[in-house]
């Protein structure tokens, strides 16, 4: 699996090199500065560009940045809508850098990583929806209690939670690994694609759909409805 991961992570890197042109590179300074934003009103977090990024409930909003301080003015932290966005300026590569950020919000309703972002979650808890893209060989850990949640991992990427939902939709694709098995949900529907793995704690009905040599797994001796594997790939008990 680890081998495939890195195969999957070469081709997009060739893929980008050939589809884009030569780009310049910065390197952090080592000199690494605070920055405390002043940025309210938001539900959902989008992060990329390799940010480390740890989000925690809590009764005020809190946006914290720390940065080499020559990266400052290509620093992204801004509100679009609901959102929170935090990322660098486009058409640039960076080399040995501190990328972290620090958010505190009432509650979190979506959040989308992309370009090797890892981020934590915690405490939150809430009866609304959720809804994660973790996408580009990024990482999410942590805990969260919410209502129905929807998952899509792509790329190389890993999701491992624990705490709660209602009903559960769980999209691996890319050689992406979504575990959640400490994640007690009703119901669950899971499609993993591309050498995925996905793992599931149901109470309720499980749909899962298993190709190109993929593994589902489930826990909390669910219903099985819709059961479909092809290419290799498994569905069954953990």
């Amino acid at each position: 699996m680890f081998k495939f991961k890195m195969l999957v992570l070469f081709v997009l890197v060739v893929l980008l090199v050939g589809c884009t042109p030569p780009i310049s590179s910065i390197r952090g300074s080592g000199n690494v500065v605070t920055r405390e934003e002043d940025i309210s009103g938001f539900d959902r977090v989008d992060a990329s560009h390799a940010f480390k990024v740890d989000i925690s409930q809590g009764e005020t909003f809190s946006v914290v940045i720390r940065v080499d301080d020559n990266l400052l003015d290509k620093l992204v932290v801004e509100k679009s809508g609901s959102t929170l966005k935090i990322g660098l300026k486009p058409s640039l590569a960076f080399l040995n850098t501190t990328l972290e950020a620090e958010v505190t919000m009432p509650e979190l309703t979506g959040l989308v990583l992309s370009g090797a972002v890892r981020a934590t979650i915690t405490g939150f808890k809430s009866a609304k929806s959720l809804k994660v893209d973790v996408s580009g060989a990024s990482h999410l850990s942590g805990d969260i209690e919410a209502g129905d949640a929807q998952f899509d991992a792509s790329g190389a990427c890993d999701v491992t939670l624990r705490g709660s939902a209602g009903d559960v939709t769980v999209d691996a694709s890319g050689a992406s690994t979504v575990d959640l098995a400490d994640f007690s949900v009703a119901d669950a529907n899971v499609e993993a694609s591309g050498a995925s793995n996905a793992t599931v704690n149901a109470s309720g009905r499980l749909d899962a759909d298993a190709s190109g040599a993929s593994h589902i797994y489930y826990l909390g001796s669910p219903t099985l409805g819709r059961v479909d594997t092809s290419g290799a790939s498994s569905i069954k008990p953990r």
